[in-house]
């Protein structure tokens, strides 16, 4: 990082010794703590201190010196811990502190090794334990609210801190004692100012004479400190609210927690030191590492759905081994900040500006000396600076720590300390069955049980968190009207299991992000009485929130369904309820139980896979003294248990999106375990095979040797260099260009989004656009595909984002990554995922603070999987460019101020990610020096960059234009293409991307808009099938040739400008050596025109480029088209099946089916009634006409009036289809006047609602409503009757999708008619038929011009939304036209055609989801059509020579 600076490894080396033999400098302080603006005094010295987590109760007592003396020879000063009021209080009244619970013991072995203790009292802590560390018998007291200035909580409160305080009194353990304790916390992140008042004023009161802290609390009253917790508090904390207290850093996360179905969290060494070393050049004299040391959550301890293992990616891993190069790394900067610490407590602070993006933080005193903090925040650049006449090379987003203001010590970009990795090996397989003996649950019934309620009852209310099971148990009677029965589940619980007269009949489970439990299973009942026993699991209470006393789980709905249309509601029926399992009352899993029950051996039939079974076998315990582990991947869900002590829960079915368990190894204390004979008793709820258990050590090993021999160097060195020669390296860019790997290149990129394709279409559409001159391809990133909910990831299939980038690497290309995350991209709700609008106080694309943390975090999770994979082109991946935030520039004035701080936020949040290559914003006028502004539209060939360091980019040239149902069809000639690219690289342009190259198609429910056809073909070079456009595709890949022959000239060579007459110009680039290349061009939207340069006569047409790669020679005119064009046919095929073509039926009655969601004397919205799960809301009313009405006398027709703010409606009268009503692309909301038949008596109202995409673009888009605002019926005795505030009954969705009609083998959930021929022109009907594949290798199409409005399904894979709606004008006098003329701008409605025909009639299938026979076609019609018309097409592009001896300016279309 220095310049000419060597020996800053001895130097660290030298001060870590130094340090570890002084220890923590007298750490059983003998004169109290006290503190002043600057930091924490201790003895009536000021302390620097560093502090790491590690909580007692989450290892063993065995485990405690070690982990403790590793902590301080790591540099830490302070232990910090919670006190776990729920362990040490299980029961009112009665304390526990023996074992893991021992307090005391456990402060007195940190005190016995010479360090400080933070005692974090709470009493209510969070920290992904159980509760949140209350115990459950508290939600008992009458009265009781949480956390608030609630009477009965601030007793219990007041009463339990104070037990610990005096106990840890009479043993006198505060620091004003002479003990270790030099920090207690009262409360955590509380809300309503009389209880933190109160609870500070409680905490003060008990003199314990040391300080008080809340951590993220501001408005913590004096004398308390408020704390920050976070990952970059010296990027976010302001400080404390008092100028007297000090700058505290309570939890800075290493990690971070994981839950079962998600991947593990991994934060680097770099940016914990990053962040700490800023915090501390802030002013800082804090730090806690949250955690230090994470261990396990054995037994039942962890909250909800939280694993076993806790912040295994801390500096000291769950089994207490170094992690490295985290735990090396940050002991050198703690030894290198201790060896500053008396200019950073006592010297005066100075801050420097050394560049735009870079900081010195200098503390001087005469006495103590200098120490200055150099900052460098670009995370892209190295930045060479000059400091009090030194030169000083700073690495991107790092901070180097110079002692005496001169000699680098330390700098957090640099790690010196090789990474070591976890080694698991086998010692032990428990693969004998006979070594086996299991006991199987009884499944408890109706008839068994004692406590009895005709409702269904809330779990924990019964089961007092003192198991995890409820069993809710019924009799049900079933008659011989019942068939195909089904049972449908609603919980509020985690894990449900249903049992049918003894048989699991199917399970269902949350997650951390989706609470809610529906689970919908076929059930086979027997005539007469039927036993239903469903039992309901936790995996942890909750440990946050507000009101959780108030949290209710368990059951909260059940039904049984007959052949899909008769439902029997249960929930009011009576159950019996039996609390836990048989095997946890007789505490199965200790010695002295085992004999309670008949256990069974040597039964391979009951070894494996069976639900309830509790399995128990004897092993003896690895020798050795390392961490022991127990894999339990072939098992299911459950708990184990060694000699009686819980290990834990364990869940290995729940995966996570890449297909992996969360947690596959289970630690076992060696403590727990004997010599021999260890008893191993595991519950399995599932099912799984415990014969493929396996004992294991654990240990580490260095990833590479520290140290190699000489040939090995020289092979590592051979290796490295002809490594850097395929690698893509580093990215920079200065005015001219991008330089990768240090040359500069010109960059054609083609846009294909790969969730609009499937991945067997990528390889071919990514060597198309290779072929065609292309050396990028660029995509999006579609936050709402990657995270459907909070903290929920899924990377399958259309969504491998990283199988992508690994196609385009391996065709040799590079990439560009959009993340956004917003995108706009016509793609349904602009790319963000519905489940954020409705985080409270949340703003989209605004300065605040929700969308930010989400917008932040997804960010996150997007670069660091691909800094894992090494996508980016420092880690010689083929990212070389990134975007944040798109086409923000349009509407950031809309949001104000907070518009341009959010602007300026996403581009620093964007740069801070360390990623190595640059970032962009588009169409961003006001891009900070840190990211590149960049151009979108049809021409960029005058946009220049917002500062001159900055290269020119377009981002995206529209080569097409998007559809909507309803819309015509636009098109912009290659020609008029080609002039744009071409001008654009005239003009100094370099890095230039077609957007889109493929468009391709809107599977699902994926496209925006709103009503942005499924289609996504953009009339782009490859079209929707990944066929070549021609002569489109052609045109442009003979101009990228032209362009690259000057690519040398373009990026490095002289650049003049010539006016050559009205309209013409030349723009010439020379090198030094003589060579030289031309654009000559002829803006003239009319006239053709002859321009003389260098003595030379060229022809321009009109609206035309010529390039000359030798300022000589044409090689190419943009509007001289060469190429080959085509004729593509779609060749219909009548559907067929080897097995004789039948079709199923099922048609929907309009309406409520099921029970209704809700009711309402109003009009509710639609989008924010369904939030986008479905297109459907049913809107449902009846009015009684009297006969004496005189329009039925006069045999008139009343008239129904409704307004829409949108999409589309479908009216139903008396269960009969009257007619649709709609908006279209251009204008959303819609009215309707339609008669409508009356009659005498009650009249069934039923409305359709549907959405067609939500939008995806403009300023507060989020807020734009759709749905009925009005409904009302003119034509009666009273004049009219406004419907508008009666009663609505509602349901969302249609019964076929919330059934899964559309699944593969999914048929039993309704009564189907078969038949082969299907009935015709009848609504709310799905079909399903047995189809084979069509003839030959052509892409398919499926041709939907016989049907109305719908969607379809192939072998359950989405087709996506069909709509043949004809094109209509929008205007009289908006005409379509036959042929286009390329001259002149173009705008979207220059060269429309389709009018009067189908805004979309082929709607594509891919060849990769056709199987060989047998596929599964499913159709759900909504307004009626003929099915038996429906045929799948096959594209044929047939190719023609381009023989015009004239040059026309025209285009057929």
């Amino acid at each position: 990082m220095v310049s000419g600076r060597c020996g800053s490894c001895w130097i660290i080396l030298a001060m870590v010794l130094v340090l570890s033999a002084a220890g923590a400098g007298g750490a059983t302080a003998e004169k109290g703590v006290t503190y002043d603006g600057r930091s924490l005094i201790i003895d009536g010295q000021r302390k620097l201190l560093f502090s790491g987590s590690i909580h007692y109760p989450r290892s063993t007592p065995e485990m405690w010196p070690s982990l403790i003396k590793k902590t301080k020879e790591g540099g830490i000063e302070v232990i910090d811990t919670y006190v776990f009021w729920n362990l040490h209080e299980p029961k009112l009244g009665q304390y526990d502190f023996n074992g893991r619970n021992d307090l005391v013991k456990f402060i007195k072995e940190i005190r016995s090794q010479g360090l400080y203790v933070c005692l974090r009292i709470g009493p209510f802590i969070e920290a992904e334990w159980n509760y949140g560390g209350l115990p459950f018998w508290l939600r008992d007291v009458p009265g009781m609210v949480y956390r608030t200035d609630n009477e009965p909580f601030k007793f219990h409160m007041r009463r339990f801190t104070s037990k610990i305080v005096n106990l840890l009194k009479s043993e006198g353990l505060y620091a004003s004692q002479g003990g270790p304790i030099i920090l207690s916390q009262a409360a955590f992140r509380e809300k309503g100012a009389s209880y933190v008042k109160w609870a500070a004023k409680m905490a003060v009161g008990l003199q314990t004479g040391v300080p008080w802290i809340m951590c993220k609390q501001p408005d913590a009253p004096d004398p308390v400190i408020n704390t920050c917790n976070g990952m970059r508090c010296g990027e976010t904390f302001p400080g404390p609210n008092s100028p007297n207290k000090p700058k505290m850093w309570t939890e800075d996360w290493t990690s971070f927690f994981q839950v079962y179905g998600a991947p593990p969290y991994i934060r680097s060494a770099e940016d914990i030191a990053y962040h700490a070393a800023l915090f501390v050049a802030k002013n800082g004299s804090f730090i806690n590492y949250y955690m230090y040391h994470g261990g396990t959550n054995f037994g039942r301890t962890s909250s909800s759905y939280f694993i076993t293992g806790y912040y295994d990616q801390a500096p000291l891993d769950e089994y207490g081994l170094l992690r490295q190069p985290k735990y090396g790394h940050l002991k050198e900067l703690h030894a290198a900040i201790k060896s500053t610490a008396n200019p950073l407590l006592h010297g005066k602070q100075t801050i420097l500006s050394l560049g735009p993006m870079q900081q010195a933080y200098v503390f001087e005193d005469a006495r103590s000396g200098c120490v200055a903090f150099l900052v460098n925040n670009d995370g892209r650049k190295v930045i060479q600076i000059q400091f009090r006449n030194n030169a000083y090379s700073l690495r991107p987003k790092s901070i180097g720590i110079l002692q005496n203001c001169k000699t680098l010590i330390y700098e957090t970009a640099k790690v010196n300390v090789p990474k070591n990795m976890r080694v698991t090996t086998p010692v032990h397989t428990f693969n004998v069955p006979d070594k086996w003996e299991v006991f199987r649950e009884t499944i408890p019934t109706f008839s068994g049980t004692s406590l009895r309620a005709n409702t269904l009852l809330e779990h924990t209310k019964l089961t007092k968190d003192k198991t995890d099971y409820l069993w809710y148990t019924l009799r049900f009677k079933r008659d011989s009207t019942c068939t195909k029965p089904s049972l449908f589940i609603e919980s509020s619980g985690h894990v449900v299991h249903v049992f049918v007269n003894n048989a699991l009949a199917g399970s269902g489970h949350g997650s951390r992000d989706i609470r809610a439990v529906k689970l919908q299973v076929p059930v086979s009942l027997i005539n007469g009485q039927n036993n239903i026993s469903i039992l309901s699991g936790m995996v942890g209470l909750p440990d946050s929130g507000a009101y959780m006393e108030s949290k209710s789980y368990g059951l909260t709905k059940a039904q049984i369904s007959c052949d899909g249309t008769k439902t029997i509601d249960l929930s009011r029926s009576q159950w019996g309820y039996s609390v836990g399992l048989l095997g946890e009352k007789v505490r199965l899993h200790q010695w002295r139980n085992l004999k309670r029950v008949k256990w069974s051996n040597n039964n391979a039939g009951l070894i494996k896979n069976h639900p309830l079974a509790w399995y128990k076998t004897m092993f003896d315990a690895p020798s050795g003294d390392g961490p022991v582990g127990l894999n339990m991947e072939s098992m299911g869900k459950g708990e184990m248990w060694v000699n009686g002590e819980s290990i834990g829960r364990y869940w290995v079915s729940f995966l996570t999106p890449s297909g992996h368990p969360s947690q596959s190894i289970y630690h076992i204390p060696r403590a727990f375990l004997k010599p021999s004979g260890n008893l191993l008793v595991v519950l399995e709820e599932e099912g799984g095979d415990p014969l493929g258990i396996s004992l294991n050590t654990i240990s580490m090993k260095r990833a590479t040797n520290s140290i190699a021999s000489p040939a090995i160097l020289v092979l590592a060195i051979v290796f490295l260099f002809s490594l850097k020669a395929v690698a893509t390296g580093n990215v920079t860019y200065d005015h001219r260009s991008l330089s990768i790997g240090g040359r500069r290149q010109l960059i054609i990129s083609a846009a294909i989004h790969y969730p609009r394709s499937v991945p067997a279409m990528w390889p071919s559409l990514v060597q198309t656009a290779k072929e065609g001159g292309c050396n990028a391809i660029e995509s999006y990133v579609f936050w709402n595909g990657h995270e459907p909910s909070p903290g929920k990831y899924y990377f399958g299939g259309r969504y491998d984002i990283v199988k992508f980038i690994k196609t385009v690497q391996q065709a040799g290309m590079h990439m560009i990554l959009r993340i956004g995350p917003f995108v706009a991209a016509e793609w349904n709700f602009g790319g963000v995922p519905v489940w954020l609008h409705y985080v409270p106080g949340t703003v989209f694309r605004q300065d605040n603070e929700p969308w930010k943390h989400y917008m932040e975090s997804f960010t996150t999770y997007i670069v660091n999987l691909l800094k894992k994979e090494k996508l980016f082109a420092p880690q010689g991946g083929p990212i070389i460019l990134s975007q944040v935030e798109n086409e923000y520039g349009y509407y950031e004035r809309d949001y104000g101020e907070g518009g341009k701080r959010y602007a300026q936020w996403s581009a620093s949040m964007a740069v801070s990610q360390n990623i190595g290559v640059p970032w962009m914003m588009c169409q961003q006028w006001d891009a900070p020096a840190t990211v590149i502004s960049t151009c979108n539209g049809f021409y960029c060939d005058e946009f220049t960059p917002n500062t001159a360091d900055k290269p020119k980019i377009w981002t995206e040239n529209w080569p097409g234009w998007f559809k909507t149902f309803g819309g015509r069809d636009p098109h912009r000639p290659a020609e008029d293409v080609a002039y744009s690219v071409a001008r654009f690289f005239q003009k100094g342009g370099s890095v230039h991307n077609y957007y889109m190259y493929h468009g391709g198609t809107n599977f699902g429910r994926t496209s925006g808009g709103p009503f942005i056809t499924t289609s996504y073909d953009y009339e782009a070079p490859i079209d929707e099938y990944g066929l070549p456009r021609l002569p489109k595709w052609g045109h442009l890949k003979n101009l990228h040739k032209a362009i690259m022959l000057s690519e040398n000239m373009l990026i490095g060579g002289e650049h003049r400008n010539f006016s050559l007459g009205p309209s013409l110009e030349a723009d010439v680039y020379t090198s030094s050596s003589g060579s030289c290349a031309a654009f000559l061009s002829n803006s003239d939207d009319k006239n053709d025109k002859t321009a003389v340069f260098q003595n030379m006569t060229y022809h321009l047409p009109a609206w035309s480029v010529s390039i000359l790669p030798d300022c000589k020679n044409e090689v190419f005119n943009t509007a001289k088209v060469t190429a080959k064009s085509s004729k593509v046919e779609m060749l219909p095929e009548d559907l067929k099946s080897s097995s004789g073509l039948k079709w199923q039926v099922f048609s929907e009655k309009p309406g409520i089916w099921g029970e209704a969601d809700f009711v309402k004397n109003e009009l509710v919205d639609h989008i924010n009634t369904t939030k986008d799960t479905t297109d459907y809301l049913w809107y449902t009313t009846s009015i009684t006409i009297s006969a004496n009405e005189g329009f039925l006398k006069k045999q008139t027709l009343p008239v129904l009036f409704i307004e829409s703010k949108g999409h589309t409606l479908h009216i139903f009268i008396n269960k009969e289809y009257i007619g649709t009503a709609t908006g279209n692309g251009t204008h959303v909301p819609f009215k309707l006047k339609k008669s409508v038949p009356l009659k005498a008596g009650e009249n069934n109202i039923d409305l359709l609602s549907m959405t067609v995409g939500l939008s995806n673009a403009g300023s507060f888009y989020e807020w734009v409503p759709a749905g009925l605002t009005s409904v009302s019926i003119k034509g009666l005795n009273n004049g009219t009757l406004n419907l508008t505030h009666t009663k609505w009954t509602y349901k969302l969705g249609v019964q076929g999708e919330q059934l899964g009609l559309f699944k593969p083998g999914n048929s039993g959930a309704v009564k189907w008619t078969v038949t082969t021929k299907p009935p015709k022109k009848q609504p709310l009907t799905w079909y399903k038929v047995i189809i084979d594949p069509p003839s030959g290798s052509e892409p398919v199409g499926l041709d939907m011009i016989s049907m109305g409005k719908g969607m379809a399904w192939l072998n359950g894979e989405e087709i996506g939304r069909y709509w043949p709606r004809i094109a209509r004008k929008n205007a009289p006098n908006d005409e379509c036209v036959k042929e286009c003329d390329y001259r002149g701008k173009f705008m979207p409605d220059k060269c429309n055609t389709g009018c009067g025909e189908p805004s979309q009639r082929w709607y594509h299938v891919p060849r990769s989801w056709f199987k060989s026979s047998g596929n599964e076609l499913v159709i759900f019609e909504e307004k009626g059509g003929y099915p038996t018309k429906i045929k799948l097409s096959r594209r044929k592009v047939t190719e023609f020579q381009n023989n015009k001896q004239d040059f026309d300016y025209t285009m057929k279309l």
